[in-house]
């Protein structure tokens, strides 16, 4: 595969199948967003994966959270994060992924955020489905504390064998999005 069809082919998958994915392939979905580039080589990115029994854990604090802020806030404020806790509860496989680097700059966010666009990327390529999910930070202390890590969350990523086709939103072309300078 090409990378450009990489880039252009990879959705945002939604719905999986219940069929287990091998640890080899999360071990190489891992190894492409440690190829990621990182601020001054620090390779902040961390990984926990969650299967089985653990994901059921992780998700059933993450639920419990939602909870308590839906009835603070109400519904409309948790926005789609119940509905990304159920694709959660569906995948075989979420990877929580953690920022541990310690000096705070907007560049240790940004390095892990490159490590998952690598992991999506080599998840499409790989024949597997893949979401990066944000709505975590609808509870970030209930499941740190699941996850029992001294990191800052950066995101959920859900992995698994999908059968649907995931919808192709409409994009900016270059000519709305870049000012060129001479």
């Amino acid at each position: 595969m090409e990378l450009i069809e990489a880039i252009k082919g990879r959705r945002s998958i939604r719905e999986y199948k219940d069929t287990p994915v091998p640890r080899e392939l999360i071990e190489e979905i891992i190894e492409a967003g440690t190829w990621a580039p990182s601020a001054k080589n620090g390779q902040q990115w961390r990984f926990t994966v969650y299967t089985g029994a653990a994901k059921k854990g992780l998700t059933d604090a993450f639920r419990g959270a939602l909870d308590v802020f839906i009835e603070k806030h109400g519904f409309e404020e948790s926005g789609s994060a119940t509905w990304s806790c159920g694709v959660m509860e569906q995948a075989p496989v979420v990877i929580m992924v953690w920022n541990a680097g310690e000096e705070g700059w907007d560049s240790e966010v940004h390095s892990v955020a490159a490590a998952i666009q690598n992991m999506l990327l080599r998840a499409f390529d790989l024949g597997l489905g893949s979401l990066w999910i944000a709505d975590v930070f609808y509870a970030p202390e209930a499941l740190t504390k699941y996850a029992g890590v001294p990191w800052k969350m950066v995101a959920a990523v859900a992995v698994g064998y999908t059968d649907i086709e995931g919808r192709v939103p409409p994009k900016k072309g270059v000519h709305e999005v870049a000012t060129f300078l001479e």
